[in-house]
């Protein structure tokens, strides 16, 4: 009998590792990995799947195995990765294993400053249900697919194409792995200053990604009523045919794509899709926003352009779930709303406030806001700018700690941001600094009322102050 090839994560915890992990081993692999510490959903999920892994760094509890693959926090220092390369093991970056395993002949890449997430889970959602027996990586827990990571049999490929760099020794955007033939690029806005310190370095990235797709391939770009000034640049540096989608009244071609919304609730939400000049088809969701309509458009529009029937696009977006963390409803009890959303960033943070004002226009609404560390810089202070325009009161909890050396830019802590937020946004906005978990839970209990939205906005979990406050509102 063949032994079991080995392949070990160093930083097995986050989304996208934890999903190759899993996808590794529904291939037959045997799969251990490690990171500094362990928390639901991924520890659970990492345990249904029976893979071993443990916390900390421990060289001995290695072995040899075929591949070592190195998240893109993992420091240079790591006593697991020094060991590899002392041993001269085969070590791999993230995006280097989804090139060799999960791109195909036709790679659909999803990029752009946000909606990543829900478009690539959506596409992955139709054009399995298609039976076009697709490949796919999405950064995020979609209901829909049982996996984040997929390695299917068909000529598709479906893949979240982040910006942000490789691994600590390749500062490459990891989209540029993954060889698209078809690209949506849903906005170019700058983002992730701590990789990319100026301008300039965020845009080159995005070139050199529209520069990669092939004459015969497709770009299928967003196109707003205020311009996105950098994404145009972008796409005129392509050799390939562009495609744009959006709203009804900014769609000139009858070859882009545009959509309508006919109602919008909490329940459910219809829109039309338009293109060449004609109906393509009705459409409804359960998922929240205008924003998230856009999504579904741009996943519909790439669908029709390779050739899945309208039908099976009308039953994907019917029965499409969204993925975990985007405006997900947590809780109603008390007629009080929760949501908890991924939003780390100010341009982010904006974009799910506006959505939530369109569903609750007479609604207080209670942001609690942690940045991500590229949004706690000097640098980005300018993107605060009306950021939280929609919001009634924005609650800033105690900033996880990251970690810094002295050739970085300096960072804001919590009262400072405060600060900033409250000097950039309306007047009438209440702009409060938590540095106990718990007294900002119990702010969140005694101020809102039935009809209230409390949205929870970052990257990182709340320290277990989403499930609190859930509790201690359900029972006030």
């Amino acid at each position: 009998m063949t032994e079991k090839k080995h392949i070990h994560f160093i930083g097995i915890c986050g989304v996208g590792m934890g999903a190759l992990a899993v996808m590794f081993k529904k291939m037959g692999w045997k799969v251990t990995g490690s990171d500094k510490g362990f928390f639901p959903p991924i520890s659970e999920y990492l345990k249904k799947a029976k893979i071993s892994f443990y916390p900390g760094w421990h060289p001995e509890k290695i072995g040899n195995p075929d591949i070592i693959v190195v998240g893109n926090f993992i420091s240079l220092k790591n006593p697991e990765y020094l060991f590899a390369n002392e041993r001269k093991l085969t070590i791999k970056s993230f995006p280097e294993l989804v090139k060799k395993y999960i791109i195909k002949k036709n790679s659909i890449v999803v990029a752009g400053t946000y909606a990543k997430t829900t478009i690539s889970a959506f596409l992955a959602h139709a054009i399995k249900i298609a039976n076009k027996n697709p490949s796919w990586f999405v950064g995020g827990i979609a209901p829909n697919l049982k996996n984040g990571a997929h390695c299917g049999q068909g000529q598709w490929s479906i893949t979240e194409g982040d910006e942000y760099s490789t691994a600590r020794w390749d500062i490459r955007s990891k989209f540029l792995w993954y060889k698209p033939t078809h690209l949506i690029l849903s906005s170019v806005i700058w983002d992730h200053v701590d990789i990319f310190p100026k301008e300039k370095n965020y845009l080159d990235s995005f070139a050199k990604l529209a520069k990669l797709l092939p004459p015969q391939g497709k770009i299928l770009a967003s196109i707003k009523k205020e311009k996105d000034n950098n994404l145009e640049k972008i796409i005129s540096l392509a050799n390939t045919e562009i495609i744009r989608y959006g709203k009804k009244e900014v769609i000139k071609n009858k070859k882009d794509y545009s959509y309508e919304i006919n109602s919008l609730s909490s329940q459910k939400s219809c829109f039309t899709v338009y293109n060449q000049n004609k109906i393509l088809g009705k459409f409804e969701t359960k998922l929240f926003g205008e924003h998230m309509i856009e999504n579904l458009t741009a996943g519909i529009a790439m669908c029709h352009i390779i050739g899945v029937k309208l039908d099976s696009i009308k039953k994907a977006t019917k029965n499409f779930q969204g993925v975990k963390r985007r405006l997900e409803l947590k809780s109603s009890k008390k007629d009080i709303f929760i949501f908890d959303d991924l939003a780390h960033s100010p341009i982010k943070a904006k974009s799910s406030l506006k959505a939530i004002r369109l569903y609750f226009p007479q609604a207080r609404i209670f942001a609690v806001y942690e940045p991500n560390v590229g949004n706690r810089t000097e640098t980005s202070k300018k993107f605060y700018e009306k950021a939280f325009s929609s919001a009634d009161f924005v609650l800033i909890p105690r900033l996880s700690k990251t970690k810094t050396n002295t050739e970085q830019e300096k960072r804001m802590n919590g009262i400072e941001l405060s600060k900033i937020i409250k000097q950039k946004n309306k007047k009438n906005l209440k702009v409060s600094y938590f540095e106990v978990d718990d007294e900002l839970v119990n702010f969140l209990e005694t101020k809102t009322k039935p009809g209230d939205v409390i949205i929870f906005l970052g990257s990182h979990s709340f320290r277990g102050m989403i499930e609190q406050s859930v509790r201690q509102i359900s029972f006030k």
